[in-house]
C-alpha cells in the first residue's frame, strides 16, 4: 500500500517523529540526505553517466536544509557546487549547521542576491538538484525563485526534484508555467498528493520514497489517501476455501441493458463473472449473444422502446432479496419509465443491499438525493456535473476535493472516473495510479462496475471493493498494452485479461524458478562429467562447486526450516529429508562405497541435489511472496 499526504498531514508527522519520538529534526534531515543520495547514485548508474557534475538550487527553509545535506554526502565522490538564495539569519538551526558544513568542506556555494546574479548564471552539470522549496511551495513563484526556474527549464541537464519539484502545488498538483520539469523526485517519507494529481504526475518524473529512520506507523496514522500496490491484492480478496460452493462467493444482480445496447449489459455480467462472482444473474430486456453461458438470464418485461419497464418490479423483487450486490445502469438509456423504476429500486434498498449505479442509471441520482454508504456511483466528470449542477472544467480542476465533498454530502462512495481515478467515501480516498489512454473506449467503464459489484458480493466493504476494483480493472489495460499496444484495446479485451492479474502472482513465482531450473540443471550436468577428462584446476573447481552448493543449500534449509513456523510441515519435512540424505550421499560414497556403486550413489546424490534445489527455491519464494512487495522483485 502507497501512503499518500497532503503538506499539512506531512507538518504532522513530522512534528510526532519530533515531538513524542525524540527524533530531532537535523536526525530526520540527515537521514533524508542519505536516503536521498542512495537512490541518487542508483540514477547516475541507470542513467549510465560516469562521474557527472552537480549544480544544486537551494532555498534557506528544510528544503534547502536538506539540499546542503545531500551536497555533502555526494561531495566525496562526485563535482558539486551550490547556488542558493534567501537568509542565512532566518535558516533553521538544522538548515543553518548543514549550510555551514558544506562551506566548511569546500563547497562552493554561490549566494544569489540579484537578477543579474540569476542572468550571469551558466550551468553546465549533467545533473541539476532541486532544493528551493519542496512540500510549503505552491505556483504561486516570484521573484529570484521565478527566475531560477526560468533558467533551469532551459537547462537540458537531468533535473532531480528533492521533496517535490519548485513550482508544483503539493495539496493541488497545480503548476507553475515554469515548474521544474524533474526526471526524478525523491520526496521524504511518504507520496505527496500533488505529486500524483493533475499536473504532478507530468512535472515529477519517477518518484522515489526516502526514508527518514522513523517507524512507518507514523505515516500511516495521518495518511487518508492512498493507492494500491500489486500484493494488496492477494490480502484484500478472499481467499476461496477447500470445502465450499458457488454461493459462497457472491450472488451479483446485474439490471442492466436494453435493446438497443445489449452490449453493455453482456459487458458488465461477463466482467462479473470473470473476476471470480459465484453467480451472475442478468436481468435485461435483451442478451447479446456473446453473453458467456455461465450468466443467468432474467428476462424482463420491455418498455415499447425495449427498456425496462416499472413492471419488472415484481419480477425483480425476489432477486433483489437473494443477491449480496446490484449493479444498476449500464445500457438502460435515459427511458423516463425505466429510471423511475432504477429510482425505486435505490430508495427501497439503499439501506439493505449493497447497489453499484453506474451509467444511465446515475439519472436517477440528484444533487439533494439522500444516499447511504451501501451505494456506489461510479460518474465521468460530465455525469457528475450534471448531478450536482457544476461545471465540469472545474471539476476536472479540482477532482480530487470535488469528489470527496461529495461523497460525504451525497453520503455514498463515489468512484470519480479521471486521471487519475479517485474512490472516496468523503473521508479516506484511494487514487488508482495504473491504467492507460488505450481504456478510453466504449464498454470499459461497464466492466468496471462488473468488477466491483463481485467484488463487494464477496465480502469486502464498498470504499474497498470499489477502489479494489478500479486497481484490477486499470491492470487489465496495462497488461493488454505491454503486448498489444494501447489502439487495439477493447473493453472485452479487459475482461480476456482479468485472469493475467489475477493469477500472476502464480505465473511471476513461475518464472523466479526458471534462473533456479537452470542453476540446478547446469550443477547436475557438471558433476555428471568424469574427472579424468578434466585438466586437475578444472576438477578441482568442480568439487568445490559441487561440496559449496552441498552446504550452502543445506545451511540455508536449516536456517528457514527452524524459524519458520508458518509454512506446512510436510514441506518442511521434505526438504529436510532430501537435504540431509543429499549432503550424507555425497559424503558416504567417497568414504565406503567403492567402485560402480559409488557411481550409483554419486549419481543419485546429485539426483536428489536437483530436486533438494527445487524445494529449497519453493520455499524461498514462499517467503518472498509472503514478506516482500512484488515491485521489488
Amino acid at each position: 500500500m502507497k501512503y499518500i499526504l497532503t503538506p499539512d498531514e506531512m507538518r504532522q508527522a513530522d512534528s510526532l517523529a519530533i515531538n513524542h519520538y525524540g527524533v530531532p529534526s537535523i536526525v530526520l534531515m540527515e537521514n533524508a540526505a542519505r536516503s536521498s543520495s542512495m537512490y541518487i547514485q542508483q540514477i547516475i548508474e541507470e542513467e549510465g553517466l560516469i562521474e557527472p557534475e552537480f549544480t544544486f538550487f537551494c532555498g534557506s527553509g528544510n528544503n534547502g536544509g536538506d539540499g546542503f545535506a545531500l551536497a555533502r554526502h555526494l561531495c566525496g565522490l562526485y563535482n558539486v557546487k551550490i547556488y542558493w538564495i534567501g537568509d542565512e539569519s532566518k535558516m533553521s538551526e538544522e538548515t543553518r549547521i548543514n549550510y555551514l558544513s558544506a562551506k566548511n568542506l569546500g563547497i562552493p556555494c554561490i549566494k544569489l542576491e540579484s537578477e543579474e546574479d540569476v542572468e550571469q548564471l551558466e550551468i553546465v552539470s549533467e545533473i541539476i538538484v532541486d532544493a528551493l522549496i519542496g512540500v510549503g511551495g505552491s505556483e504561486n513563484i516570484r521573484g529570484l525563485a521565478l527566475s531560477i526556474l526560468k533558467k533551469i527549464y532551459n537547462s537540458p541537464a537531468l533535473k532531480i526534484a528533492i521533496d517535490s519539484p519548485t513550482g508544483l502545488n503539493t495539496l493541488t498538483g497545480k503548476a507553475n508555467e515554469f515548474c521544474v520539469q524533474a526526471d526524478y523526485t525523491i520526496t521524504m517519507f511518504a507520496y505527496k498528493l500533488g505529486l500524483l494529481i493533475n499536473d504532478g504526475p507530468e512535472k515529477s518524473g519517477e518518484i522515489y520514497v526516502a526514508g527518514l529512520g522513523v517507524p512507518n506507523s507514523i505515516v500511516e496514522k495521518f495518511a487518508r489517501t492512498f493507492a494500491y500496490e500489486y500484493e494488496d491484492l492477494f490480502k484484500l480478496i478472499p481467499e476461496r476455501k477447500r470445502i465450499s460452493s458457488k454461493f459462497d462467493y457472491g450472488r451479483v444482480l446485474i439490471i442492466a441493458g436494453s435493446e438497443r445496447y445489449p452490449g453493455a449489459a453482456a459487458l458488465c455480467a461477463n466482467a462479473s463473472i470473470k473476476s471470480g462472482a459465484g453467480l451472475t444473474i442478468l436481468a435485461s430486456t435483451s442478451f447479446h449473444p456473446m453473453l458467456l453461458p455461465e450468466v443467468i438470464r432474467l428476462p424482463l418485461i420491455p418498455t415499447a422502446g425495449g427498456t425496462i419497464s416499472e413492471k419488472s418490479l415484481s419480477i425483480l423483487e425476489e432477486e433483489i432479496e437473494k443477491a449480496d450486490s446490484i449493479a444498476i445502469g449500464p445500457g438502460v438509456t435515459d427511458n423516463p419509465e425505466t429510471i423511475s423504476l432504477i429510482r425505486q429500486v435505490i430508495e427501497r434498498y439503499k439501506d439493505s443491499k449493497k447497489i453499484v449505479v453506474d451509467a444511465d442509471g446515475l439519472k436517477a441520482i440528484s444533487f439533494d438525493s439522500v444516499l447511504s454508504k451501501n451505494i456506489v456511483i461510479t460518474p465521468h466528470c460530465g455525469e457528475l456535473s450534471r448531478i450536482i449542477n457544476i461545471q465540469r472544467t472545474e471539476i476536472e480542476n479540482n477532482a480530487y476535493f470535488v469528489a470527496k465533498e461529495w461523497a460525504s454530502k451525497l453520503d455514498c462512495i463515489v468512484h470519480l472516473k479521471y486521471v487519475p481515478p479517485i474512490t472516496t467515501d468523503g473521508e479516506s480516498s484511494y487514487l488508482c495510479l495504473a491504467g492507460n489512454p488505450g481504456m478510453a473506449s466504449g464498454g470499459s467503464g461497464d466492466v468496471l462496475t462488473g468488477i466491483i459489484a463481485t467484488f463487494v458480493a464477496r465480502g469486502l466493504e464498498p470504499l474497498i471493493a470499489t477502489s479494489l476494483g478500479a486497481f484490477v480493472h486499470a491492470l487489465a489495460g496495462d497488461f493488454y498494452v505491454e503486448q498489444y499496444g494501447m489502439e487495439t484495446l477493447t473493453a472485452s479485451a479487459l475482461i480476456d485479461f482479468l485472469p493475467e492479474v489475477l493469477f500472476l502472482k502464480m505465473n511471476k513465482s513461475f518464472l523466479l524458478k526458471i534462473p533456479a531450473i537452470v542453476f540446478a540443471i547446469v550443477i547436475f550436468v557438471l558433476s555428471q562429467i568424469p574427472g579424468e577428462v578434466l585438466p586437475p584446476n578444472v576438477f578441482d573447481l568442480q568439487d568445490k562447486l559441487e561440496h559449496f552448493v552441498v552446504y550452502f543449500l543445506f545451511g540455508i534449509t536449516l536456517i528457514i526450516a527452524t524459524s519458520t513456523v508458518k509454512f506446512k510441515r510436510k514441506r518442511i519435512f521434505l526438504v529436510l529429508i532430501i537435504g540431509s540424505i543429499y549432503a550424507l550421499l555425497d559424503e558416504i560414497h567417497q568414504l565406503f562405497v567403492p567402485g560402480r556403486v559409488c557411481d550409483i550413489t554419486d549419481f543419485v546424490a546429485d539426483a536428489l541435489g536437483v530436486v533438494f534445489s527445487l524445494l529449497f527455491v519453493n520455499v524461498i519464494l514462499k517467503l518472498i511472496n509472503r514478506f516482500i512487495p512484488e515491485d521489488t522483485i
